[in-house]
């Protein structure tokens, strides 16, 4: 389950769903060779043409970390687990990971999830946005607790000015680890979402659950 397409041309596990029609979430963490960042962000543009050139691909996008640009991550959605295992034999994203591997500076980190509180998939806002990736890892006794927590602050966030995307996911095979992904015009605009009281309320709430540090990334769209 870890390890949807973690070199080229490996195929994803079957995810652990109860509805094998429900759209399959994949976000992925790739962390190159500082020197290599260049080439990688080139070779990750193939990858996501290719992603987006299969028939089950829902979305594909690519983000480059704002404070450490050999990090980058790839937000995908597919219509269902079929399709992500058949994107598993496309050859051009085969080939375009084949170049990514030498650049490596630590093996791909590769989340499978199912929605858990999202709006119906939209490409993003032009411009340049700030994406922000959060993975949220609280204790398997409070998985429940967590459910309901993170649904409550997706739903306010949305209607909040400026969001462009907030979607809470459930990790498929650790259902006690979640990631969230959000859009926003600018850095400073999350920032000050990022300091509202709605969202150090929800922050204070979530620390007693906790399992893992709050791991919050902010990312740019690669030039």
């Amino acid at each position: 389950m870890m390890a949807s397409l973690p070199q080229a041309g490996a195929q994803a596990p079957a995810a652990e769903t109860a509805d094998p029609d429900a759209p399959i979430y994949v976000v992925r963490y790739i962390d190159v060779v500082p020197s290599m960042k260049k080439a990688a962000s080139a070779a990750l543009k193939q990858v996501r043409e290719a992603c987006r050139t299969d028939p089950g691909n829902v979305r594909c996008e690519i983000a480059e970390r704002l404070e450490q640009q050999n990090q980058f991550v790839v937000l995908e959605i597919w219509k269902d687990q079929k399709a992500l295992d058949a994107h598993g034999t496309n050859a051009a994203a085969t080939a375009a990971h084949d170049k990514i591997k030498p650049m490596l500076e630590s093996p791909y980190d590769v989340r499978i999830h199912r929605g858990l509180s999202v709006a119906p998939p939209q490409s993003p806002p032009s411009g340049r946005i700030t994406y922000v990736v959060t993975h949220v890892d609280v204790i398997p006794p409070r998985a429940a607790d967590a459910v309901s927590l993170l649904t409550k602050m997706a739903e306010a966030s949305r209607n909040e000015a400026g969001n462009g995307r907030l979607e809470v996911l459930q990790q498929l095979n650790r259902p006690n680890h979640f990631s969230v992904v959000e859009i926003w015009p600018n850095r400073k605009i999350f920032e000050n979402h990022a300091a509202s009281p709605a969202i150090i309320a929800f922050r204070n709430e979530l620390q007693p659950m906790a399992g893992a540090l709050y791991d919050q990334r902010l990312y740019k769209v690669p030039d």
